[in-house]
């Protein structure tokens, strides 16, 4: 079965006055699933924040530990309490869980409903109420199917130009027709919540009346990715290593000389080095056949975390060095697997070797680490 993987985009706008949202999202991954939670704090400002941010990291991490959706929503149920003068609960919950073969569970607290997009049309997402520690719980659950969008916001934007350009707010019905002219073009999850978020400011004309968020998840195939660098400690196990890492999914990558030509010995295809696309920072890559690029290791993997910092140059410059091509195919894809061998570099001993280059193992686990910040599910294995 066709994987499927969830790509987020959340865009926040706080309150006239205040520097700190009092929305909050917490974005968790585990191998099976994307678990979204949003929550509005009771109020603005620091408070707001605070509620919030304590439902959202107590209801992520449950669900990221796979406690059953009844007791998480049960334990900020009873974690979080009402508001004596407004009867209201101290914050808002609103759970969107998608697992990678399309079924998704949504729970609404206290939130504007859930909107589903498919096939260019725009409707809540069908809920039941359930009753779960006394309070009244909206649960829904269906299965996505390929480019399905489901989109959560929080009362800022529903109530966006309220008293003011508009009377009685955005409202629900005025945020879905604006979905449904903004999915015609299939864009990006981001940059569906950016242009929500800015009707929004638009509508409150500059001066946000509550906390805003946005946020979108779009399904689509899983993109997959293997990157092969380093090669095994045990030379005994190169074939078998490599025979497994040309069976991986999707494209594929070779980081290091050494590695490179391992591959080329046990697969028999020669290795070409490509002189005419190396610069001062970034040695030259090299061609394979079935393999989508070979670059060279560890001096190309640290100017890859500096590209990858800085997205929006990396695709306005007209570089074509190893660097700048795999920061590219990582953010192209979704499911990365890194394969890493532990044998030692001896050119890494170097005391001459330049301070900036860490040892591998560090360099994977930043690299691991900022590409998760990005929504990317990582894999590092080590060999």
């Amino acid at each position: 079965m066709q994987r499927l993987h969830a790509e987020v985009g959340v865009t926040q706008l706080s309150k006239d006055g205040e520097e700190l949202c009092g929305d909050n999202v917490v974005i968790a991954r585990t191998p099976q699933a994307t678990i979204i939670v949003l929550s509005d704090g009771l109020g603005s400002g620091v408070k707001a924040n605070i509620l919030a941010t304590l439902t959202t990291k107590i209801a992520s991490s449950m669900l990221k530990r796979g406690i059953p959706l009844e007791d998480v929503v049960n334990t900020i149920a009873e974690t979080l309490p009402v508001c004596r003068q407004r009867k209201i609960a101290y914050s808002t919950l609103q759970i969107i869980k998608v697992k990678d073969n399309g079924l998704a569970t949504i729970v609404e607290f206290d939130c504007p409903p859930t909107f589903l997009i498919r096939d260019g049309q725009v409707s809540k997402v069908p809920t039941q109420v359930n009753v779960i520690g006394g309070k009244k719980i909206k649960v829904g659950r269906l299965t996505l199917l390929e480019n399905d969008i489901i989109t959560a916001v929080s009362d800022g934007v529903i109530h966006a130009g309220i008293g003011g350009l508009l009377k009685l707010g955005w409202g629900w019905n005025g945020v879905a027709d604006e979905l449904k002219a903004l999915c015609k073009t299939g864009r990006k999850a981001s940059d569906i919540t950016n242009q929500l978020i800015k009707c929004s400011e638009g509508y409150y004309l500059g001066h946000p009346g509550d906390d805003s968020t946005a946020v979108a998840v779009r399904v689509h195939k899983a993109r997959f990715l293997t990157l092969f660098t380093g090669p095994p400690a045990d030379s005994g196990s190169d074939e078998e290593i490599i025979r497994r890492f040309l069976n991986q999914p999707g494209r594929k990558v070779v980081a290091g000389g050494t590695t490179a030509n391992i591959v080329s010995k046990v697969t028999g295809k020669p290795l070409t080095v490509d002189l005419a696309l190396c610069d001062q920072q970034v040695p030259p890559i090299s061609y394979m056949d079935d393999i989508d690029l070979v670059t060279e290791g560890i001096l190309t993997l640290n100017v890859v975390l500096e590209r990858l910092n800085d997205v929006k140059k990396l695709y306005e410059t007209d570089k074509c060095d190893g660097a700048t091509l795999l920061a590219r195919l990582l953010l192209e894809a979704d499911m990365i697997d890194i394969m890493a061998g532990k044998a030692v570099n001896p050119a890494h001993q170097n005391p001459n070797y330049p301070f900036k280059i860490n040892i591998k193992s560090q360099v994977l686990a930043n690299l691991k680490a900022l590409l998760e910040a990005k929504g990317k599910q990582v894999k590092l294995e080590w060999f």
